[in-house]
């Protein structure tokens, strides 16, 4: 419910501040007094867009606040969805600076303009006649069948299963897309993948047979290198090299007991003894086993030139990225060749989800045929009261081919404002002052069903006079039991109904206009009720008829 508006510097206003009450709220005032101008405040910071021309003459900004009582809305997981301080009396605050820049906080806290108006369609219904034109619009036409049939569980049950089904069916719809490109390509990638997998390719084998390439190329100097230092080590007729260090150890060995150093020299040569003999040994062996071996020379040189080809195929430098592509390869022909399981698999949960979604529409929709009769009489009586006695109205159902986030049903409202006339579409058949009236009697039925905000009527009276004003004036009333209702009027029937009653006027200040807003006491509505009676010259007859209008209600 909305409790406070304060507006600061905004068109012809320079600063205000209104309490809104429970029940019925009426606003009047003269044309061009600034009822529009209140509007647009409230729609400000309601969430719609606006720009520096709101701004009042010669200031710097333009501030509008308002205060809700939200705690009828069950709006918590919306503040916690948004990372915003919940409050039952939460404020909103918009501002339009002379830069052009917008600024808007809830309870202080900064949000965008999309996370402010999803809230502000939340708190209140703002309906006007140019917002009548959308009862000729199929989603609100359903919207308002849906609240009527009291679908609201099935219709979030339905969502739920709508988002799975649109989850697996794109998840299908794009398996078969990639199984035709595959397809196109899997000759291909055989090929590449047969290549890579006949060499048998090992992560450091390259590095390997390089080196013993290398060894292989220079195989005959190896042989002869080694054979010389075998002879030189171990096999010289002259004396080796191990030969001559032995007799010098024996020789400093037989000096030691008188000089120690000589000792010292003798084990270090040891050592050296030791480690020459076992490279001795070695150098032996790699002499006897060392053999030229041209089919291992051509086995390797053949082995590197298809690792150097399939490097240069796939333009890589590493047996590494070769084996990484053959991975990635033998990957892709796996999903080829398990495509028809997978898309047999999800095909089966897309089916699942449609049976299941297919149920839940298929109640839905008798919900909604069931409501039509008994939402069909309601309209009548209403419309019937308000003036237009021999209406016909009626609900035609389609069943889409395809389903929709809110069912499979497509409907079009259908109406005549006469008997012998035979209904059409009622966005091309109805009146502006008919499609008000009709909208009311819809928003009268729902306000009972449903938990709607504050809701605004701004003039949607207009065209209406007489004893219809005065069953119009009522229904805002009876309307008012069960929410919170602000109408702003140009009839005194309907303004004789309200609970609260602000006048919106212009007066001189500082040299220029201003607009202003004021509650009216009871006096001040019997004479405001009788100014709109007979004008700007106030009859006793006209302050009679204005009492017994507030009397009567």
């Amino acid at each position: 419910m909305l409790l406070r508006l304060k507006i600061s510097n905004y068109a012809l206003i320079s600063e205000t501040e209104i309490e809104f009450g429970d029940g019925l709220t009426v606003i009047t005032g003269e044309t061009g007094a600034g009822k529009s101008i209140l509007m647009g405040a409230l729609s400000l910071v309601l969430g719609s867009r606006a720009d520096v021309s709101v701004i009042k003459q010669g200031e710097k900004k333009t501030v509008v606040e308002a205060e809700f009582d939200v705690s009828a809305y069950n709006l918590g997981s919306f503040f916690d969805d948004n990372d915003l301080d919940y409050a039952d009396r939460t404020e909103i605050r918009r501002e339009i600076l002379d830069s052009g820049k917008s600024r808007a906080f809830v309870n202080d806290t900064p949000v965008n303009l999309a996370t402010l108006k999803e809230l502000g369609q939340r708190l209140t219904d703002i309906h006007s006649q140019h917002q009548t034109l959308e009862i000729g619009d199929e989603d609100f036409q359903m919207q308002l069948i849906d609240s009527y049939a009291q679908n609201g569980a099935l219709l979030a049950d339905y969502a739920e299963i709508y988002h799975q089904w649109q989850d697996a069916k794109s998840q299908y719809d794009n398996l078969v897309r990639r199984a035709k490109e595959i397809a196109k390509e899997a000759e291909y990638l055989h090929f590449r993948f047969d290549e890579l997998d006949k060499a048998h390719l090992q992560e450091d084998e390259q590095q390997t047979l390089e080196e013993e390439l290398e060894i292989l190329t220079h195989n005959e100097d190896i042989k002869m290198a080694i054979s010389n230092a075998c002879d030189e080590l171990i096999r010289a007729e002259e004396g080796t090299v191990l030969h001559r260090l032995k007799s010098a150890i024996t020789e400093l060995r037989k000096i030691s007991g008188y000089y120690p150093r000589a000792l010292e020299l003798a084990d270090r040569m040891e050592s050296t003894y030791i480690e020459l003999d076992d490279i001795g040994r070695e150098i032996t062996d790699i002499d006897e086993n060392t053999e030229y071996s041209p089919e291992r020379l051509e086995f390797v040189n053949e082995r590197l030139s298809t690792i150097y080809g399939l490097q240069k195929k796939f333009n890589v430098s590493t047996v590494a990225e070769l084996i990484a592509i053959h991975k990635e390869l033998a990957e892709k022909l796996s999903v080829a060749d398990n495509l028809d399981e997978q898309t047999a698999e999800l095909k089966k949960r897309v089916a699942e989800h449609e049976a299941k979604l297919r149920d839940k529409a298929v109640a839905i929709g008798k919900g909604r045929r069931e409501a039509v009769p008994k939402l069909r009489e309601e309209i009548f009586g209403l419309l019937e009261s308000l003036g237009i006695k021999d209406s016909q109205f009626d609900v035609v159902f389609a069943v889409a081919k395809d389903y929709k986030p809110n069912g499979n049903d497509s409907i079009k409202f259908m109406f005549s404002a006469n008997k012998n006339v035979p209904m059409g579409d009622l966005a091309k058949t109805a009146s502006g002052g008919e499609l008000s009236r009709l909208m009311l009697s819809l928003k009268y039925i729902l306000s009972r069903s449903s938990k709607l905000p504050t809701i605004i009527f701004d003039e949607i009276d207009t065209g209406i006079s007489g004893d219809i004003a005065g069953k119009m004036g009522a229904m805002f009333r009876r309307m008012a039991a069960h929410m919170q209702v602000i109408c702003i009027t140009h009839l005194p029937q309907v303004a004789a109904q309200g609970n609260h009653h602000l006048k919106v006027y212009k007066h001189e200040a500082d040299g220029a206009i201003r607009s202003d807003i004021k509650p009216l006491t009871t006096d001040d509505r019997i004479r405001e009720i009788a100014a709109m009676l007979s004008g700007e010259k106030i009859t006793d007859a006209a302050l009679q008829n204005a009492r017994e209008l507030m009397n009567n209600n």
